[in-house]
């Protein structure tokens, strides 16, 4: 009896052991930081902290992540948010319709917008009351900034075009209107009114999701973009075609650089 009962505290002990194992996922191609929360039921911000993640956006094909564990370690749910696995026929509609939010609310909550389209198994956040829903479930503004920069990435490629404000094409402000509108802050509509009205920041404090300003084709800020980190921004770029990433080292940038803004 002594033995059996021996067998069974040893058992009990390596499956404790086991679960405390943290929970890990190896970065695959492809990847973003985005993408690996959205699959693990999770926040971007959650991931960040938890790994000590300096710049978010630069992964490397085999970096080990820590990933929350089952208490919710490392950024526990709130207790206004449930979690629904998307099954076949879902819409960001019915799931509004069926958890009394909205869609706005959970496309925020999940860092996506209300275009996405829902994927088979993906794992949603679902705020409890629309009128407390997260935006992107983000606390500090440098998580609300990688957010922003997250999503920015999305339109890499997309056209340029005078006045736009997307989806078909953008023009340089048109495009950090529609970037910011999609996690709910809004900003002025020209490159001019989006730097004077901004919190100043110095060049060496840049965080992703700050603007930068140029003067390009006119004086004053007639370009603007979101810096990304690593000494890079993200434009819609006239002279490049559309959505692109240059260097703010980069000599034709380096000398028209006015500044940098906040918003966040």
């Amino acid at each position: 009896m002594l033995l059996r009962a021996l067998g069974v505290l040893a058992i009990l002990s390596a499956a404790a052991a086991a679960h405390a194992q943290p929970r890990e996922y190896v970065v695959q191609p492809g990847d973003t930081l985005y993408s690996i929360a959205r699959r693990h039921g999770t926040a971007v911000d959650v991931l960040a902290q938890l790994n000590g993640l300096e710049d978010p956006h630069r992964l490397q094909v085999g970096q080990r992540l820590r990933l929350p564990d089952a208490s919710g370690e490392g950024g526990q749910a709130s207790d206004r948010e449930r979690t629904h696995v998307v099954e076949k026929g879902d819409t960001l509609w019915s799931l509004a319709r069926r958890y009394g939010t909205t869609p706005a609310a959970i496309a925020r909550a999940n860092g996506m917008s209300e275009e996405d389209t829902l994927r088979l198994g993906q794992v949603l956040r679902v705020p409890a009351d629309p009128g407390e829903a997260p935006r992107l479930r983000l606390g500090s503004g440098a998580s609300r900034g990688f957010a922003v920069v997250g999503l920015a990435r999305r339109f890499l490629g997309t056209p340029y075009r005078w006045g736009g404000t997307g989806p078909g094409g953008f023009d340089c402000s048109g495009f950090l209107y529609a970037v910011f509108s999609r996690v709910g802050i809004s900003l002025p509509r020209t490159s001019f009114e989006m730097f004077h009205k901004g919190r100043p920041v110095p060049r060496g404090q840049l965080q992703p999701g700050d603007l930068v300003f140029f003067s390009t084709y006119a004086p004053g800020p007639s370009h603007a973009g979101i810096y990304v980190g690593g000494g890079d921004f993200l434009h819609a770029s006239s002279a490049g075609g559309g959505v692109r990433i240059d260097s703010l080292s980069k000599p034709y940038y380096h000398r028209r650089y006015l500044g940098a803004r906040r918003y966040f």
